[in-house]
């Protein structure tokens, strides 16, 4: 990796909508060919009680928290976790982070561990890449693609590199509305636009005003290991194999099967 340059993926899954709290954290480092360094990927109880609408969205109840939080030992809540993450960025020092829809997830995060590094919104950026219409009659009006939508025009038109394209053979399909994985599918769209079309990425400085959580007590529930945790952990194994870290994937696998 000696000379590569490197980038990250960033995304949040979160309890609700600005001003509720993160409850998954989730980022990929990579070279500009497409292979995969390093990921964080660490689940958070919510301060204020769990909104049952967005855990029908994302699947991450009280109970599969817990579970998923045995990996490895960390603080409860996102706020308190937050440099465990910037640590991360500071280790590989990428030179941007992609993330879909930036002023959404930056405002999860202090302002601190924004400004310390450079952003690019795919959501924004790559509008006039998808020229996907607006339900409007005006033409030339373009809506912002969703992760999905921006993924399947970008695989239709532009071939991907090598360690790409064998990244995304080991690790199979997407996810959806898994942190790890939104950040895969991404940086699987960024490492072609970066490559291809590099003229519609601009990594700028942002800024943030993040809204601190209310904080209200709830019971923890004990740990649940389900099909939709053993799937996810079995995801994640297959990330940190194309990351190299065949012990990590050994723990997630054991963590899949026998907790």
């Amino acid at each position: 990796m000696k000379n590569s340059r490197l980038f990250a993926v960033f995304d949040l899954e979160t309890n609700g909508f600005k001003g509720a709290s993160a409850v998954s954290a989730s980022s990929l480092v990579f070279t500009e060919e497409g292979r995969i360094v390093d990921f964080f990927n660490r689940f958070y109880h919510s301060e204020e009680r769990p909104d049952r609408r967005t855990e029908r969205v994302h699947g991450l109840t009280p109970e599969r928290i817990v579970h998923f939080r045995t990996e490895e030992r960390y603080p409860a809540y996102f706020l308190e976790d937050w440099p465990s993450l910037a640590a991360f960025w500071e280790r590989w020092n990428p030179e941007g982070i992609v993330v879909h829809n930036l002023s959404f997830d930056l405002s999860f995060l202090p302002g601190e561990a924004v400004r310390r590094r450079k952003w690019w919104c795919s959501m924004r950026g790559l509008t006039d890449f998808c020229k996907i219409p607006k339900n409007t009659d005006r033409e030339g009006e373009w809506k912002w693609p969703r992760l999905s939508e921006a993924v399947r025009i970008a695989r239709e038109r532009l071939l991907e590199p090598l360690p790409l394209a064998e990244a995304e053979d080991a690790v199979g399909p997407a996810l959806g509305h898994y942190g790890l994985s939104d950040c895969f599918e991404l940086y699987g769209l960024f490492v072609r636009v970066w490559n291809r079309t590099p003229e519609h990425v601009r990594f700028r400085t942002a800024s943030t005003a993040p809204l601190a959580p209310r904080r209200e007590l709830y019971p923890l529930p004990a740990a649940v290991r389900d099909e939709f945790v053993r799937e996810r952990l079995d995801y994640s194994a297959r990330v940190a194999e194309a990351a190299g870290d065949a012990e990590r994937s050994r723990k997630l696998r054991l963590l899949a099967t026998d907790g």
